[in-house]
């Protein structure tokens, strides 16, 4: 049916680059993330309500879903954070191998081996979990409706998708075969669907753990098609053009209500070998190009990139740290040099060589506050 496999018009929702391997973080002020905090929540309530339409990346219709994998890491400067290369499968991460490393040490052989895994075993089983891995899902969308961040309305934005509201899209859009039902294009530009969101809050302040992992995010997907507008609110289709969707939109109406799938074959069959559908694909090469230009490319935004040399210096340097059994969040070679140095001059001394045999005469080394567990 695909004159190419960035042809829109019944893109098969199933072949998003997320649906298609084996496994499936968080940039603070980025102004292309569109951020629904209850705390920004305009009603009594402080629940946050909006109106969004999830849409594909109209830069690879396949890669609509990024899979984002980053590290949080702590060092003597404060936190920061880099997006893992196992973002795109790959596992040549350095920051993933020390972790590995430190995951696989045995700790019943004691030594290093028992440090190396106190790094990387989490902290509610007792580790010091210096390894804080965190996954997020982004996709493009379009807010439609926000009257809590109006300034935000008709603008096509990232948004970190909670699983609940992805759950939601998926079982529409990639049902099981099993089911029998149809698949809906949700993520469609001109025939998917809106979503009113809710966004509850958990108990407690902003910021309290408890406030942050009870926050609920839940959806409803609209009954009817929607479709994308410029981001001024006008429409992207002249009158002739909305015709031509409208037409498409009562067959495929059918095709979305019938319950047997060999049914809905032969129903298809006869949209696609329609006239009409032939002009809604040439129609649509004319929407994508308009949607790009004022679309955020999601790959090139929140994918991975080779860290710049600042970064890979002050990761490579965490990674050093961890590896000699010592936390990067405390730990400051200016000040352990300082200490070994005094430590130096001290057994130099006369005084010191007498004090040296006794039991009761630490090295530096020896002190609590150097001990690298």
């Amino acid at each position: 049916m695909f004159e190419n496999e960035n042809d829109i018009l019944g893109f098969d929702p199933t072949q998003l680059n997320v649906f298609n391997q084996n496994e499936q973080p968080k940039s603070a002020g980025n102004p292309l993330i569109y951020r629904t905090r209850p705390a920004d929540s305009v009603s009594e309530d402080h629940v946050y309500r909006a109106t969004i339409k999830v849409v594909y990346n109209p830069f690879n219709l396949k890669q609509s879903v990024l899979e984002q994998q980053s590290y949080g890491m702590q060092d003597k400067d404060g936190w920061f954070s880099a997006v893992s290369k196992l973002t795109n499968g790959d596992t040549s991460c350095p920051i993933f191998k020390a972790w590995k490393k430190c995951h696989f040490a045995k700790p019943e052989n004691g030594g290093m081996d028992a440090i190396l895994y106190n790094q990387a075993l989490t902290k509610d089983k007792g580790g010091k979990g210096l390894f804080d891995k965190r996954y997020a899902r982004y996709v493009v969308v379009q807010v439609l409706e926000d009257k809590n961040q109006p300034d935000q309305v008709g603008k096509f934005l990232f948004w970190k998708m909670p699983k609940s509201i992805w759950d939601m899209i998926n079982l529409k859009m990639a049902p099981s075969a099993e089911s029998k039902k149809p698949k809906i294009p949700v993520m469609d530009f001109l025939f998917g669907r809106s979503i009113d969101i809710e966004v509850t809050p958990g108990e407690g302040n902003p910021g309290d753990e408890k406030y942050g992992r009870d926050t609920k995010y839940t959806g409803e997907l609209s009954d009817d098609v929607v479709t994308c507008t410029n981001p001024d609110g006008s429409p992207l289709l002249n009158d002739a053009e909305q015709e031509i969707l409208d037409k498409y939109v009562e067959s495929m109406k059918q095709i979305w209500k019938t319950k047997e799938p060999e049914e809905r074959a032969k129903l298809e069959a006869v949209v696609n070998a329609d006239p009409n559908t032939a002009q809604l694909r040439q129609l649509y090469a004319k929407v994508l190009e308009q949607i790009k230009g004022f679309c955020p490319n999601l790959i090139e935004e929140l994918g991975y990139k080779d860290w710049d040399a600042n970064l890979t210096a002050r990761v490579n340097n965490w990674i050093k740290i961890v590896l000699d059994g010592k936390d990067p969040a405390t730990y400051d070679p200016e000040v352990e040099n300082a200490g070994n140095d005094a430590a130096a001059k001290k057994e130099d001394t006369p005084a010191n060589t007498t004090a040296s045999t006794s039991a009761a005469a630490p090295t530096v080394e020896d002190t609590p506050d150097d001990l690298p567990f």
